[in-house]
Formats: C-alpha cells, sequence, structure tokens
C-alpha cells in the first residue's frame, strides 16, 4: 500500500475552492513493496515533527532528505508538493506531485492534487489532463469535471482577453466567475478548523479509511501509544524529535530532542529531568559518549560537533561542516566519526582538540 501524510483539511466552498489536506494526521501505506527504507522515514518523520511545530523550513529541507536517501519516497514527495501548493509555489508542487504521479499513476488523490495545481497557476491544458484521469468512482470526479469545466472557462476568458473580444469578456457568466475567484481566494481557512471531527481509523474502517491515517499505524505513533508487539514496552514518551540515545556509567540515559534542541535525562529510577537545552545545542541528532561519561553531540541544524562533559561544560570540536547527523566514538584512538549528510560523507574528528568551551553549568 502507498503512504502519504494528509497535509491539508478537505474542505469545499461552493464550487470554487480548491481541496485543502491536513498535515496534522498521517499518510497510508498502499503498497508493502514500497515502504520506505528505515533511514529515510526517520528522517521523514522528523520533517512531520518540523511541520507540526511550525518549521516549514525544516520540515522540507528533512523531506527532502528522506528523498535523497529513498528516490522513491512517495510519501516526502507528497509532503514537498503540500507544503508548496499551500505556499502558492505551483511550480514546485507540480513538481513533487508529477513524482508521485510517476511512482503511483494509480494515486487519483496525487493525480488531483496535481490537476489542482496546474490550474492555479495557469496551466489549463496540463490541469484539464490530470483531471481527465480521475475515475468515475473516485470521491472527487465531480470536483474534477468541475474543474475541467472551469479549465474550459479561463481558457476562453484568456482568448477573449487576447484578441480584445469584449463580447466574451463582459458576458455576465464571465464576470460571475472571476467574482466567485476572487471571492474564493479571499477566504483564509484556519488550519485547524476540522480537528474536531478527525476520526482515529477502527479495524472495521481500515480498508476505507484515507491514506494518511493508516500510516500512524506504520511509521509513527501518538506520544504513549503502546506498540502491538509483545515484546516491547513503552519506557517514557512525549519526547520531541527524539533521536540519539546513549547510556553513562551511571546506568542513566541521555535522549536527544531534535524540536526542542535538549537532551533529556532518564535515570535509572525512572525520573527524568532536561539535562541541557538551547546551549550549544541546534538540532540535534547524533550522540554518542565516551568511558568519561562525555557525550558528543551533532547539531544538525547548526552544522557543529559539540562535546557536553558531566558537569554540563560544552566545548566546540568541529563547525561549519554540513549537516552532521550519526556519530561512531573510537576510544581506542580518540577519533569520533561522523556522518555529513550535507555532502554525503564520512569525516574523522581529533576529540583531544577541542576548542574553548561555550560555557559551563
Amino acid at each position: 500500500m502507498n503512504k502519504k501524510s494528509l497535509l491539508l483539511i478537505v474542505l469545499l466552498i461552493g464550487t470554487f475552492l480548491l481541496t485543502l489536506k491536513s498535515f496534522a494526521q498521517l499518510p497510508a501505506p498502499q503498497n508493502d513493496s514500497k515502504n520506505p527504507k528505515p533511514a529515510s522515514a526517520s528522517v521523514y518523520n522528523l520533517g512531520l515533527k518540523s511541520y507540526e511545530q511550525g518549521d516549514i523550513t525544516s520540515a522540507i529541507t528533512f523531506f527532502k532528505r528522506a528523498i535523497d536517501i529513498d528516490p522513491d519516497f512517495v510519501d516526502a514527495y507528497f509532503n514537498l508538493g503540500a507544503i508548496y501548493k499551500k505556499q502558492k509555489s505551483y511550480y514546485n508542487a507540480t513538481q513533487a506531485f508529477q513524482k508521485v504521479v510517476d511512482l503511483s499513476p494509480e494515486d487519483s488523490e496525487a493525480v488531483f492534487e496535481l490537476a489542482s495545481c496546474y490550474l492555479e497557476d495557469k496551466k489549463y491544458e496540463k490541469a484539464k489532463q490530470y483531471f481527465s484521469l480521475i475515475p468515475s468512482d473516485y470521491a472527487k470526479y465531480n470536483d474534477a469535471m468541475q474543474n475541467i469545466e472551469k479549465a474550459n472557462k479561463y481558457m476562453t476568458i484568456d482568448s477573449a482577453v487576447a484578441s480584445g473580444d469584449k463580447e466574451i469578456i463582459q458576458a455576465p457568466e464571465t464576470q460571475a466567475q472571476l467574482l466567485v475567484d476572487k471571492l474564493g481566494k479571499s477566504i483564509q481557512i484556519p488550519e485547524n478548523v476540522n480537528e474536531s471531527t478527525k476520526q482515529k481509523p477502527t479495524e472495521s474502517t481500515t480498508s476505507k479509511t484515507s491514506h494518511e491515517e493508516l500510516l500512524a499505524k506504520t511509521i509513527t505513533k501518538p506520544p504513549g501509544e503502546t506498540t502491538n508487539s509483545p515484546n516491547v514496552r513503552t519506557i517514557t514518551a512525549n519526547f520531541n524529535g527524539p533521536a540519539g540515545i546513549v547510556k553513562d556509567s551511571r546506568n542513566n540515559f541521555y535522549i536527544v530532542n531534535f524540536i526542542k534542541s535538549r537532551i533529556d535525562r532518564l535515570m535509572p529510577d525512572g525520573k527524568r529531568e532536561v539535562f541541557i537545552e538551547k546551549l550549544g545545542l541546534d538540532g540535534p541528532i547524533g550522540l554518542t559518549i565516551d568511558d568519561e561519561d562525555n557525550l558528543y553531540v551533532a547539531n544538525y541544524s547548526g552544522d557543529s560537533i559539540v562535546k557536553i562533559s558531566p558537569n554540563k561544560t560544552i566545548s566546540i570540536l568541529a563547525d561549519k561542516i554540513a549537516k552532521p547527523y550519526y556519530l561512531y566514538l573510537d576510544q581506542k584512538t580518540n577519533k569520533l566519526y561522523a556522518t555529513l549528510q550535507g555532502n554525503d560523507s564520512l569525516v574523522e574528528i581529533d576529540t583531544r582538540n577541542a576548542n574553548e568551551p561555550i560555557t559551563s553549568r
């Protein structure tokens, strides 16, 4: 099954507004053979988190990176298209939705969104081409047919303007269409308008639920939701984009929170606290630890790697490096290895050559 995150809320105002999809839910799998690679799914989920936190720039970056890792990741393309459509960047939106259609030509939702973007971008022939592909049993078939009529009207109006045909331009139906469009574009729809009507899919409705609801069961789960695997239990939840995790000599766990630029400490007795936040951290992902309990953190958003001592002294090990991701520490040689997603490379860093501390606590 195909997976694709629902980014726009479905609302139809008269016959002149296009469909909007809400980002609050996740897409559903439609073809198991297209399950994303684990690495790309991880980056993709960071994109979802970033969007939920209002960080659109990071969301776009993560979705693009997920595509770099897995060029067939349909969900990431769809999310990019939905974001670009919302930003009215229709050229970029059509590029993204076109990839979805190329990879999943049977996906009527993607075809409809692609056609809608072409319509908004005044590429009327393209819009008609893709609206005509919508099958009659699809829920938005009537909308597609109406949009084909709308495209034909726009083409007639454009032709009349080009030829100076005032009779067509001043015709009541032409003026009515232009007025409807003007009113439609002036209406602002709040993103949370449909929050109260969202429903979580049940086993009995799985076959009828939309794509985005189903993926919530396969890639990500709401905080605190238990797993279906009998050998897995939830220890703690409510993180903000959890990434790297390590354990020190006193059995404390340290978990990176990407969204909050924070590291939480989970103690053996179950108590949890903020170990350090913001200070020296900027979109951290990778995390490792040495035998003296010094933490090494890869700041993905900050293009740097820092060292944090047990007493919270923070030193810069490397800066101006492109999107550091995973870390590996060789205790014997004191060399730290980092994968850089910004330039697809592996680098070696001497941990003994740290810069002066940023600050200490």
